[in-house]
């Protein structure tokens, strides 16, 4: 009866404490999930991305401008785990163009022109071109920059091509009397001059023409009717091309002694150099 008295004592004293042990346990297994959880979250990665120089313009081996070039700097880390690739995306599909590996450092990026968009903002016509960095990590979590834009005018553009010959001397040319059907006395069209060889063009601004008639001493010619007065002749394009004919013309200047035959010197000059230096006698 005694033995009886101090189990159910015994069960009285231990039924309470069963609700501690039970909170304990829970304790500790929520515990654990919670450090599990931090255990899988990913940081991605952290970058800083910029353009540090440029827009320039490159040339093809035929002298004339053929792409875009810019300097780019990047700094990039990742805090709980190591970077799997970055680098440059040049035309926005989503893939690495310019790999980088160091965790900072400065890259030149090249752009052709036909790679680039044209843009006409009324005033001025442009070839404009974005690019973006991006930075993926061990985990596959990507950050990425902003998307930058570089924009160049094109009359900034070298469309001269290489020169035929280093010495202008070389340079071939054709001077001829001009069949003037009607003399206006002080506004003839006096010859014209070809040019007849090499395949590149020549600047204008390169080129002077003189003439030296009867009556006048040396008179320059300027192109496209700039002057009025002196002699002119007519330019198409930028450049004198080879196989092109100009035709020098008085402008209100009477550069001979009047009508019948004549006698005219023509100079032609490039870069100052004398090329060609002709006298014909003209009708």
């Amino acid at each position: 009866m005694k033995t009886d008295r101090i189990f159910v004592l015994l069960l009285v004293v231990m039924l309470p404490m069963s609700g501690c042990f039970d909170d304990a346990v829970g304790d500790a297994e929520g515990s654990d999930d919670s450090a599990t959880n931090n255990s899988a979250y990913n940081h991605p990665p952290v970058i800083s991305a910029s353009i540090t120089s440029g827009p320039g313009l490159t040339e093809g081996v035929d002298c004339t401008t053929d792409g875009v070039t810019v300097e780019v700097r990047h700094a990039m880390t990742d805090w709980d785990g190591s970077i799997a690739q970055a680098g440059w995306d040049t035309d926005l599909d989503g893939a690495i163009d310019y790999l980088v590996t160091d965790s900072e450092g400065h890259t030149i990026l090249n752009f052709s022109l036909d790679t680039m968009t044209s843009w006409d903002s009324g005033s001025s016509e442009y070839l404009e071109k974005s690019f973006v960095f991006g930075a993926q990590d061990d985990s596959g979590s990507w950050t990425s920059s902003e998307i930058f834009l570089i924009q160049v005018g094109i009359y900034s553009f070298d469309n001269v091509p290489c020169p035929d010959f280093a010495d202008v001397t070389d340079y071939n040319f054709s001077v001829v009397d001009h069949v003037d059907i009607v003399s206006t006395g002080n506004g003839d069209y006096l010859v014209e001059i070809t040019r007849t060889n090499g395949q590149n063009g020549i600047e204008w601004s390169r080129i002077s023409i003189i003439v030296d008639g009867d009556n006048e001493g040396d008179t320059g010619c300027t192109p496209d009717s700039t002057s009025t007065y002196g002699c002119t002749y007519q330019s198409v394009g930028e450049l004198w091309e080879s196989g092109e004919t100009i035709i020098v013309k008085e402008m209100n200047n009477n550069l001979h002694e009047g009508n019948g035959y004549y006698d005219i010197q023509i100079i032609i000059m490039i870069d100052g150099v004398l090329v060609d230096d002709v006298d014909l006698d003209l009708q």
